[in-house]
Protein backbone atom coordinates (compact mmCIF):
# COMPACT_ATOMS: atom_id res chain seq x y z
CA UNK A 1 0.00 0.00 0.00
CA UNK A 2 2.88 2.56 1.16
CA UNK A 3 4.32 1.77 -3.01
CA UNK A 4 1.04 3.01 -4.36
CA UNK A 5 0.59 5.91 -2.68
CA UNK A 6 4.24 7.22 -3.38
CA UNK A 7 3.42 6.23 -7.08
CA UNK A 8 0.28 8.39 -6.81
CA UNK A 9 2.40 11.16 -5.22
CA UNK A 10 4.77 11.03 -7.80
CA UNK A 11 2.04 11.54 -10.44
CA UNK A 12 0.46 14.45 -9.08
CA UNK A 13 3.90 15.89 -8.54
CA UNK A 14 4.62 15.19 -12.06
CA UNK A 15 1.37 16.33 -13.27
CA UNK A 16 1.88 19.84 -11.68
CA UNK A 17 5.32 20.16 -13.06
CA UNK A 18 4.33 19.43 -16.27
CA UNK A 19 0.96 21.00 -16.86
CA UNK A 20 0.88 23.10 -14.27
CA UNK A 21 -2.61 25.26 -12.99
CA UNK A 22 -4.62 22.44 -15.61
CA UNK A 23 -3.29 19.42 -13.83
CA UNK A 24 -5.92 20.04 -11.45
CA UNK A 25 -8.72 18.89 -14.15
CA UNK A 26 -6.48 16.25 -15.17
CA UNK A 27 -6.29 15.02 -11.23
CA UNK A 28 -9.97 15.49 -10.51
CA UNK A 29 -11.09 14.31 -13.87
CA UNK A 30 -9.45 10.87 -12.79
CA UNK A 31 -10.64 10.79 -9.10
CA UNK A 32 -14.35 11.49 -11.14
CA UNK A 33 -13.61 8.64 -13.36
CA UNK A 34 -12.96 6.13 -10.59
CA UNK A 35 -16.04 7.45 -8.42
CA UNK A 36 -18.24 6.94 -12.08
CA UNK A 37 -16.71 3.52 -12.19
CA UNK A 38 -17.61 2.75 -8.45
CA UNK A 39 -21.63 3.86 -9.63
CA UNK A 40 -21.31 1.58 -12.65
CA UNK A 41 -20.58 -1.15 -10.46
CA UNK A 42 -23.43 -0.53 -7.85
CA UNK A 43 -25.84 0.00 -10.38
CA UNK A 44 -24.82 -3.90 -11.34
CA UNK A 45 -25.28 -4.40 -7.68
CA UNK A 46 -28.93 -3.10 -7.72
CA UNK A 47 -30.02 -4.65 -10.88
CA UNK A 48 -30.20 -1.99 -13.21
CA UNK A 49 -30.47 -3.13 -17.32
CA UNK A 50 -26.74 -4.14 -17.91
CA UNK A 51 -26.45 -2.01 -21.26
CA UNK A 52 -28.70 1.07 -20.38
CA UNK A 53 -25.71 1.16 -17.33
CA UNK A 54 -23.09 1.09 -19.83
CA UNK A 55 -24.29 3.58 -21.82
CA UNK A 56 -24.40 5.80 -19.08
CA UNK A 57 -20.92 5.37 -17.98
CA UNK A 58 -19.42 5.66 -21.47
CA UNK A 59 -21.03 8.99 -22.14
CA UNK A 60 -20.37 10.36 -18.62
CA UNK A 61 -16.78 9.68 -18.69
CA UNK A 62 -16.19 10.68 -22.28
CA UNK A 63 -18.08 14.02 -20.85
CA UNK A 64 -15.45 14.04 -18.15
CA UNK A 65 -12.43 13.07 -19.93
CA UNK A 66 -13.24 15.64 -23.25
CA UNK A 67 -14.89 18.05 -21.81
CA UNK A 68 -14.47 18.26 -17.72
CA UNK A 69 -10.61 18.12 -18.32
CA UNK A 70 -10.04 19.53 -21.89
CA UNK A 71 -12.58 22.19 -21.50
CA UNK A 72 -15.71 22.42 -23.91
CA UNK A 73 -14.18 23.98 -27.44
CA UNK A 74 -14.51 22.75 -31.16
CA UNK A 75 -12.23 19.77 -30.51
CA UNK A 76 -13.29 18.39 -27.62
CA UNK A 77 -16.57 18.75 -29.15
CA UNK A 78 -15.47 16.84 -32.44
CA UNK A 79 -14.14 14.25 -30.51
CA UNK A 80 -17.39 13.59 -28.03
CA UNK A 81 -19.83 13.82 -31.10
CA UNK A 82 -17.18 11.30 -32.52
CA UNK A 83 -17.09 8.72 -29.88
CA UNK A 84 -20.79 9.07 -28.90
CA UNK A 85 -21.93 8.43 -33.01
CA UNK A 86 -19.25 5.72 -33.29
CA UNK A 87 -20.92 3.86 -29.83
CA UNK A 88 -23.90 3.41 -31.09
CA UNK A 89 -22.71 1.88 -34.08
CA UNK A 90 -20.12 -0.62 -32.17
CA UNK A 91 -23.03 -1.55 -30.09
CA UNK A 92 -25.41 -2.46 -32.82
CA UNK A 93 -22.60 -4.63 -34.39
CA UNK A 94 -20.90 -5.54 -30.80
CA UNK A 95 -23.68 -7.67 -29.28
CA UNK A 96 -24.05 -10.34 -31.75
CA UNK A 97 -20.24 -10.89 -32.77
CA UNK A 98 -19.61 -11.60 -29.38
CA UNK A 99 -22.78 -13.77 -28.87
CA UNK A 100 -21.37 -15.58 -31.92
CA UNK A 101 -17.62 -16.20 -30.54
CA UNK A 102 -19.26 -17.76 -27.15
CA UNK A 103 -16.71 -16.08 -24.47
CA UNK A 104 -19.21 -15.07 -21.87
CA UNK A 105 -18.60 -16.14 -18.31
CA UNK A 106 -15.41 -17.75 -16.45
CA UNK A 107 -13.19 -19.75 -18.58
CA UNK A 108 -11.94 -23.00 -17.09
CA UNK A 109 -8.91 -21.90 -15.27
CA UNK A 110 -10.80 -19.47 -12.71
CA UNK A 111 -13.09 -22.26 -12.03
CA UNK A 112 -11.11 -24.02 -9.45
CA UNK A 113 -10.65 -20.65 -7.71
CA UNK A 114 -14.00 -19.79 -7.69
CA UNK A 115 -15.93 -23.18 -6.39
CA UNK A 116 -15.79 -22.10 -3.34
CA UNK A 117 -18.26 -18.80 -4.33
CA UNK A 118 -21.62 -18.94 -5.54
CA UNK A 119 -22.09 -18.22 -9.11
CA UNK A 120 -26.47 -17.45 -8.95
CA UNK A 121 -25.98 -13.88 -9.46
CA UNK A 122 -28.85 -12.14 -11.14
CA UNK A 123 -26.32 -10.46 -14.03
CA UNK A 124 -26.27 -12.04 -17.29
CA UNK A 125 -22.59 -12.97 -18.36
CA UNK A 126 -23.55 -13.04 -21.91
CA UNK A 127 -24.75 -8.96 -21.38
CA UNK A 128 -21.43 -8.39 -18.60
CA UNK A 129 -19.07 -9.70 -21.42
CA UNK A 130 -20.38 -7.44 -24.16
CA UNK A 131 -20.32 -4.54 -21.66
CA UNK A 132 -16.32 -5.08 -21.04
CA UNK A 133 -15.21 -5.49 -23.97
CA UNK A 134 -17.91 -2.21 -25.28
CA UNK A 135 -15.99 -0.01 -21.62
CA UNK A 136 -12.85 -1.32 -22.91
CA UNK A 137 -13.04 -0.14 -26.91
CA UNK A 138 -14.70 3.18 -25.73
CA UNK A 139 -11.15 4.44 -24.36
CA UNK A 140 -9.64 3.64 -26.95
CA UNK A 141 -12.48 5.60 -29.20
CA UNK A 142 -11.79 8.40 -26.87
CA UNK A 143 -7.96 8.52 -26.78
CA UNK A 144 -7.95 8.17 -31.15
CA UNK A 145 -10.64 10.62 -31.27
CA UNK A 146 -8.79 13.65 -29.56
CA UNK A 147 -5.93 12.94 -30.89
CA UNK A 148 -6.93 13.04 -34.29
CA UNK A 149 -9.41 15.85 -33.38
CA UNK A 150 -6.58 18.24 -32.32
CA UNK A 151 -4.14 17.56 -34.82
CA UNK A 152 -7.23 18.76 -37.80
CA UNK A 153 -7.84 21.37 -35.80
CA UNK A 154 -3.87 22.67 -35.55
CA UNK A 155 -3.93 22.11 -39.14
CA UNK A 156 -7.18 24.25 -40.15
CA UNK A 157 -5.62 27.04 -37.95
CA UNK A 158 -1.56 26.42 -38.81
CA UNK A 159 -3.11 26.89 -43.12
CA UNK A 160 -3.77 30.36 -44.53
CA UNK A 161 -6.62 31.10 -46.50
CA UNK A 162 -9.98 29.48 -46.63
CA UNK A 163 -9.81 25.06 -46.91
CA UNK A 164 -12.31 23.46 -48.51
CA UNK A 165 -13.67 20.09 -47.10
CA UNK A 166 -10.87 17.81 -49.06
CA UNK A 167 -8.28 19.31 -48.66
CA UNK A 168 -8.30 19.60 -44.90
CA UNK A 169 -9.76 15.64 -44.58
CA UNK A 170 -6.39 15.04 -47.06
CA UNK A 171 -4.04 16.83 -44.65
CA UNK A 172 -6.00 14.78 -41.54
CA UNK A 173 -5.93 11.83 -42.95
CA UNK A 174 -2.13 12.13 -43.23
CA UNK A 175 -2.18 12.22 -39.67
CA UNK A 176 -4.53 9.35 -39.05
CA UNK A 177 -2.17 6.79 -41.04
CA UNK A 178 0.59 8.20 -38.95
CA UNK A 179 -1.39 7.72 -35.85
CA UNK A 180 -2.77 4.29 -36.79
CA UNK A 181 0.05 2.27 -36.82
CA UNK A 182 1.09 3.16 -33.01
CA UNK A 183 -2.35 2.74 -32.04
CA UNK A 184 -2.92 -0.80 -33.11
CA UNK A 185 0.68 -1.22 -31.81
CA UNK A 186 -0.30 0.28 -28.91
CA UNK A 187 -3.07 -2.26 -28.43
CA UNK A 188 -1.51 -5.35 -28.95
CA UNK A 189 1.45 -4.64 -27.11
CA UNK A 190 -1.46 -4.63 -24.07
CA UNK A 191 -2.48 -7.70 -25.06
CA UNK A 192 0.60 -9.28 -25.37
CA UNK A 193 1.75 -8.33 -21.69
CA UNK A 194 -2.13 -9.10 -20.00
CA UNK A 195 -1.41 -12.50 -22.06
CA UNK A 196 1.82 -13.42 -21.57
CA UNK A 197 1.45 -15.25 -18.35
CA UNK A 198 -1.44 -17.38 -19.48
CA UNK A 199 0.46 -18.52 -22.54
CA UNK A 200 3.05 -19.79 -20.13
CA UNK A 201 0.89 -21.61 -18.39
CA UNK A 202 -0.50 -23.03 -21.15
CA UNK A 203 3.25 -24.30 -22.38
CA UNK A 204 4.06 -25.38 -18.57
CA UNK A 205 1.09 -27.63 -19.17
CA UNK A 206 1.76 -28.39 -22.29
CA UNK A 207 -1.33 -27.79 -24.23
CA UNK A 208 -1.37 -27.86 -28.21
CA UNK A 209 -1.50 -25.29 -29.93
CA UNK A 210 -4.33 -25.64 -31.51
CA UNK A 211 -6.09 -26.15 -28.32
CA UNK A 212 -4.98 -23.32 -27.07
CA UNK A 213 -5.79 -21.28 -29.28
CA UNK A 214 -9.49 -22.21 -29.17
CA UNK A 215 -9.16 -21.94 -25.28
CA UNK A 216 -11.71 -19.35 -24.18
CA UNK A 217 -9.24 -17.59 -21.94
CA UNK A 218 -7.13 -16.90 -25.10
CA UNK A 219 -10.33 -15.96 -27.69
CA UNK A 220 -11.62 -13.53 -25.18
CA UNK A 221 -8.07 -11.84 -25.19
CA UNK A 222 -7.72 -11.56 -29.03
CA UNK A 223 -11.80 -10.51 -29.47
CA UNK A 224 -11.08 -7.42 -27.28
CA UNK A 225 -7.40 -6.91 -29.14
CA UNK A 226 -9.30 -7.16 -32.60
CA UNK A 227 -12.55 -5.13 -31.76
CA UNK A 228 -10.71 -2.06 -30.35
CA UNK A 229 -8.02 -2.19 -33.62
CA UNK A 230 -10.80 -2.24 -35.75
CA UNK A 231 -13.12 0.48 -34.13
CA UNK A 232 -9.38 2.56 -33.91
CA UNK A 233 -8.74 1.62 -37.24
CA UNK A 234 -12.79 3.10 -38.34
CA UNK A 235 -13.08 5.70 -36.20
CA UNK A 236 -10.24 7.89 -36.87
CA UNK A 237 -11.11 8.98 -40.25
CA UNK A 238 -14.74 9.29 -39.13
CA UNK A 239 -13.25 11.56 -36.09
CA UNK A 240 -11.41 13.49 -39.13
CA UNK A 241 -14.44 13.91 -41.13
CA UNK A 242 -16.32 15.41 -38.17
CA UNK A 243 -13.64 17.65 -37.05
CA UNK A 244 -13.25 18.83 -41.15
CA UNK A 245 -17.32 19.31 -41.02
CA UNK A 246 -17.66 21.24 -37.46
CA UNK A 247 -14.47 23.11 -38.18
CA UNK A 248 -15.75 24.66 -41.55
CA UNK A 249 -18.98 24.86 -40.38
CA UNK A 250 -18.03 26.91 -37.82
CA UNK A 251 -16.01 28.99 -40.52
CA UNK A 252 -18.67 29.97 -42.48
CA UNK A 253 -20.81 30.81 -39.50
CA UNK A 254 -18.08 33.39 -39.13
CA UNK A 255 -17.53 34.76 -42.97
Amino acid sequence: MNVLIFLVFIFFILSILILGKSSFYVISGLFLSIGLFLLFILGLKIGLPIYWIAIFYIVINSLITLVFVNNWNEKTKAALVSVLLFIVIVLIFMIPIVKRLGISGFPPQELEELSALSLDVPISFAELTVTVILIGVSGALIDGSMSIASATSEIFHRKSGNLSFTDLFKSSMNVVRSILNSSVNTLLFAFISSSLALIFWYQDLGTPWFVMINSQAFVSEVAVILLSSISVALILPFSAAVTCRLLLKKQTKAD
